[in-house]
């Protein structure tokens, strides 16, 4: 007789996904195209699973800890450089108090989402805030309650599908945040009634955990439609080397961990090892703008050994705010050059937080490498 049967037959449909995930998910349809992005898809797996681990085993809603999202060592989901990201585990029925610090983030919010109703990863936005609407005293130091009914004071409504909390942190500094091996953490969430001691698990328990571990990795792999198939979305372009004008996330009616208060623009980038594309606009007034590469994972390149992204303070502007921007395999002689580390073809993304007018269009054109 197995000890643990259901947790035992729950770690082996998690082995069997991820067996499914290597031999179905990597190929030409979904823009892997060579053995290096296939070896990055393999990497993306093992930073999905560290991820899931930490959200969907170890989070407790009833004891509520703030885990960071993203790192240089692990990337999901579209990370950024330019920001710390923290989730907690919620529970749409109980209260909570976050307390944090604004320190010199240019932008901070903190949304709440709700479960997917097919048990996938587009967990809609049920409620935000950002630091505009926060009572921040002199000191930086806020405090916000989230619960089902209003409080009194600053206050974040729950919906009973609440399932995590999420808090942004943008910086614009001359190195990028994320880049730094010490963050302090700047948000701690508590319950408003402190709970008794968690009982020792059990294997139903642990078999459920185990189960929303693999609904985790599965919404994030093969529920996630290839390139140019899925919903259209104004602030994604399907189209190599062309921007899209930048859209509001909040506007989109898009089902998932984005932030309301952001203009977006993606597209795909495709490239010759003799070619460079040049990206030209002017940056609207906002709280925060920055560009990246990302490869066909969502995940970032490598910004701690090449410059693979540009945030505000790191372009070379016009003093009207424009700016001319090269991608490219190796430096093109210009002072804004983004590395594709090789990769023929990736992902261009764009954000701009609170913009004061609608960011224009972002002219793109492919030249010969080195072209004035």
């Amino acid at each position: 007789m197995s000890l643990a049967p259901t947790s035992r037959q729950a770690f082996a449909e998690l082995l069997d996904l991820l067996r499914q995930i290597g031999d179905t998910h990597f190929t030409p349809e979904r823009g892997i195209l060579d053995d290096g992005a296939t070896a990055e898809g393999y990497r993306f797996l093992t930073h999905l699973l560290s991820a899931g681990i930490e959200q969907q085993v170890e989070g407790d809603p009833e004891r509520p800890v703030f885990m960071r999202i993203v790192s240089p060592q692990r990337k999901v989901l579209g990370d950024n450089p330019d920001a710390l990201y923290y989730w907690a585990r919620i529970d749409g029925t109980r209260s909570y108090r976050i307390r944090g610090r604004l320190d010199d983030a240019v932008y901070t919010s903190i949304t709440v989402h709700g479960a997917d109703p097919a048990g996938g990863s587009m967990e809609r936005v049920i409620s935000a805030v950002s630091d505009r609407e926060l009572s921040v005293g002199a000191d930086g130091h806020y405090e916000i309650v989230l619960s089902p009914g209003r409080h009194d004071g600053a206050w974040l409504r729950l919906e009973p599908d609440a399932t995590s909390v999420i808090t942004r942190h943008y910086y614009e500094r001359a190195v990028s945040i994320a880049r730094e091996a010490d963050v302090p953490l700047p948000v701690r969430i508590e319950p408003l009634n402190a709970p008794s001691p968690p009982p020792p698990l059990d294997d139903a328990t642990m078999a459920a955990r185990l189960r929303a571990l693999a609904g985790f990795v599965r919404g994030n792999t093969l529920g996630m439609p290839a390139p140019g198939q899925g919903p259209a979305y104004p602030f994604v372009s399907r189209v190599p080397n062309v921007l899209p004008r930048p859209a509001s996330f909040g506007d989109s009616g898009v089902a998932a961990w984005g932030a309301v208060d952001i203009h977006y623009a993606m597209a795909p980038f495709l490239l010759q090892p003799d070619q460079m594309l040049v990206m030209e606009g002017r940056l609207p007034p906002c709280r925060f703008a920055n560009v990246m590469l990302w490869n066909m994972h969502l995940q970032t390149l490598e910004y701690r050994f090449r410059r693979t992204s540009l945030n505000r303070a790191q372009m070379r502007l016009s003093a009207d705010g424009g700016f001319r921007i090269a991608v490219a395999h190796r430096d093109p002689g210009v002072p804004n050059w983004l590395d594709t580390e090789g990769h023929v073809l990736g992902l261009i993304f764009w954000r701009f937080v609170l913009p004061e007018s609608e960011p224009g269009d972002i002219a793109c054109t492919v030249l010969p490498l080195g072209a004035p």
